[in-house]
């Protein structure tokens, strides 16, 4: 029995099928992991913290091997700190939340593993509080750039582990997360 012809065949159906991660359609995700405001600790600051755990939910449409649109809702987290300079120290903290829709390009690496970069815009929504003395809250609202970086293994067709950095533009906060992407 001959298995050239049998291997060549599983090879171009292998092919054809684009791989584990290849398939267009839809998909959905989580992913949890640390926040950092980069921007939030300066020099009049005490006893401040600029990181937190943050997460976020995922869905998004995959057209081809190479090419997604992605939704996505982000809870950064909280942050805080004691402002000196005055005649009484003031407490503050912040929370960030977003909505953003992104393109998403891949290149894939192998059957199950493919790098993943991203683009697109966010509706952020900021919330200061001052929590002593003289409570008071602040709300601020931005449409801002938001991008990323990530990689993602497949673990069989419809499930995939993926990790990522991202970032947002104005208002200077970036994640470091770990998720799940369930594909349908």
């Amino acid at each position: 029995m001959n298995l050239a012809p049998r291997a060549l065949s599983a090879a171009i159906v292998l092919l054809a099928s684009g791989g584990v991660l290849a398939q267009a359609g839809p998909y959905l995700g989580g992913a949890v992991g640390q926040s950092q405001f980069k921007e939030w600790c300066d020099p009049g600051a005490a006893n401040c913290e600029d990181t937190d755990t943050s997460w976020k939910i995922l869905g998004g449409y995959r057209f081809n091997r190479y090419l997604a649109a992605e939704a996505t809702y982000i809870d950064w987290g909280e942050v805080t700190a004691t402002v000196l300079g005055g005649a009484q120290p003031v407490d503050v903290a912040a929370t960030q939340r977003s909505y953003g829709l992104a393109a998403v390009g891949t290149l894939p690496l192998g059957e199950r593993l493919e790098l993943f970069g991203k683009a697109g815009f966010l509706q952020t929504e900021q919330e200061t509080r001052r929590i002593r003395p003289n409570p008071t809250t602040v709300s601020r609202d931005e449409t801002e750039l938001h991008y990323g970086l990530g990689v993602k293994y497949a673990f069989s067709r419809t499930w995939a582990l993926r990790g990522e950095w991202e970032n947002t533009d104005k208002l200077k906060v970036e994640m470091l997360s770990i998720g799940v992407e369930y594909r349908f």
